[in-house]
């Protein structure tokens, strides 16, 4: 039997990382983003292994095209929920009402109601959320961010123990700090509007930023190797555990 597993945000960085990993380690693999040329080329480094859906998982529609993608055959093994926007940034005194829904339906309401979606062919899988520091201290410039995150810590604590009785193991991980295209996205930002990018672009230099091949490394290991009771107990931090 297939194991079949989900990634968004699978065109580039960590979640492009995360599905070759697993495609490595013998999964089908559904990539999932909004632009399909990352997308293509994704399937071109690992034919056979990753087929890709370009959809926004912002949107009800685009979920359901996640959802249609995923084969009769086999196990649902694995959904990673790696989508996530930075935007908009600045003072939450200027954010916008259509910018704050934005933010909240790609880095909230995805993960959730992709997983409830999914949920029936689940059972016996296992759900990683791709969490961050900021969800748990305030970084002025980021507020729609910050709150995002903590709304998506608190599904996944919830979802947790909700999901438990279904054979379902969610987990969530804190990256670190990856050398992404959102790194390259906090590094253009203007200090009127994020008071700390700085020491962002002094992390770059250093070179003190992760490399997405050994986080997503570390991510697979949890999914594939760790116990479930392990797995759900406390969110994963890469810093403290990286071998």
């Amino acid at each position: 039997m297939t194991d079949h597993a989900i990634v968004t945000g699978a065109g580039t960085g960590l979640g492009r990382a995360m599905a070759l990993k697993l495609s490595a380690a013998g999964c089908h693999v559904i990539g999932v983003g909004r632009r399909v040329e990352p997308l293509e080329s994704l399937e071109d480094e690992a034919p056979g292994a990753v087929t890709t859906v370009s959809a926004d998982v912002g949107l009800p529609e685009g979920r359901q095209a996640v959802a249609d993608a995923v084969p009769a055959d086999g196990q649902l093994r694995y959904l990673i929920h790696n989508a996530g926007v930075l935007e908009p940034v600045g003072p939450l005194s200027d954010v916008s009402l259509k910018d704050w829904h934005y933010s909240q339906a790609i880095n909230v309401e995805a993960p959730l109601f992709l997983t409830q979606l999914l949920l029936p062919r689940l059972i016996g899988g296992r759900v990683l959320h791709i969490s961050s520091g900021a969800a748990h201290r305030s970084i002025p410039g980021w507020g729609a961010y910050c709150t995002s995150k903590a709304a998506l810590h608190m599904l996944y604590m919830v979802l947790r123990d909700e999901l438990a009785e279904h054979g379902v193991a969610v987990g969530s991980l804190r990256p670190g700090v990856v050398d992404t295209p959102m790194q390259a996205l906090i590094r253009e930002q203007p200090e009127d509007r994020f008071p700390a990018v700085e020491r962002f672009r002094e992390l770059k230099s250093s070179g003190a930023l992760h490399d997405p091949d050994a986080v997503a490394g570390f991510a697979v290991h949890l999914l594939t190797e760790v116990d479930a009771e392990r797995f759900v107990e406390e969110e994963w931090e890469y810093d403290q555990h990286r071998r």
